[in-house]
């Protein structure tokens, strides 16, 4: 068991970051909000912690601290002006928000290594540290959805309308989520920086968005393990399909594709589709 962690510590290390970003996306969608604002937000953490770290002499523990403050604050004015969106816009405008931000870290060669990165960042991210912070994100997540707020969120996503008129401030509650998840993503980015001990503009574009985003729809976005198994599969499928590097991104979309066709629910109602098939 030692042998095989230390084979694949780094795999196990990246699914458990990536379980953590996919809860920042888990809280929008379960007000129906399609965000791709992650990678933008995680720009900031990673960017930030890293100037802390290297340049000023900061702890790690406070520059994660900065980090999360800084996310979480951009994630506040930008939800104040997006969050009025309906849809396709807002997607499209926290789209927009993170193709600037990568744009900025591409053309800020002093403060972000432009086109060529930040190079010998140093690993301050430990595996025990991601299990307590994803075992926090989860147990504050369940809290949350057992809690009055997370009765709202049903409401807010049954019938936004209906719960606006019952004299609630949707759009208030709508950006203090938004502004949980970007503290989420600053967190992910500061980790995610010190863990790879490299980072690129590349690193926090489009893709990286969409996957915090498919983690939870692929396992469930309306179940606590969903962005667990969904972030999990999506980290350990491009390793196990190295083998055929030209059809690798072919057979990980018509993986993906395949669950959420005969998988609406996602991966973890599978063991109850199972079972009704084979009772029938």
């Amino acid at each position: 068991m030692i042998d095989l962690f230390h084979a694949y510590h780094n795999v196990i290390d990246l699914c458990l970051l990536n379980s953590v970003l996919a809860f920042g996306c888990f809280l929008l969608l379960g007000v129906n909000l399609f965000s791709l604002a992650t990678g933008g937000l995680m720009a900031v953490g990673a960017y930030l912690s890293i100037w802390l770290t290297m340049q000023q002499g900061w702890s790690f523990a406070p520059a994660l601290a900065a980090a999360v403050a800084a996310a979480s604050l951009a994630a506040f004015g930008l939800g104040s002006l997006v969050l009025r969106l309906r849809g396709d816009y807002f997607t499209m405008a926290t789209l927009a928000f993170t193709e600037v931000i990568r744009i900025i870290a591409l053309n800020w060669d002093s403060a972000t290594g432009g086109a060529l990165g930040v190079f010998g960042i140093p690993k301050l991210t430990e595996t025990w540290q991601l299990v307590l912070l994803l075992a926090l994100v989860i147990y504050l997540v369940w809290a949350v959805r057992r809690s009055a707020i997370g009765e709202r969120m049903r409401a807010v996503a049954a019938d936004e309308l209906a719960v606006s008129t019952a004299g609630h401030d949707v759009a208030r509650f709508k950006l203090a989520l938004f502004t949980a998840s970007g503290a989420i993503a600053g967190l992910g980015g500061g980790l995610a920086a010190h863990l790879n001990m490299f980072v690129a503009p590349g690193d926090f574009g489009f893709l990286r968005s969409v996957d915090t985003v498919i983690a939870p729809v692929l396992g469930g976005a309306w179940n606590i393990a969903g962005p667990v198994i969904g972030a999990t599969i999506l980290t350990v499928l491009p390793e196990a399909l190295r083998f055929s590097a030209q059809m690798r991104e072919i057979l990980i979309g018509v993986a993906m594709l395949g669950a959420v066709l005969f998988l609406p629910a996602g991966l973890v109602s599978l063991p109850t589709v199972w079972r009704r098939r084979v009772a029938s």
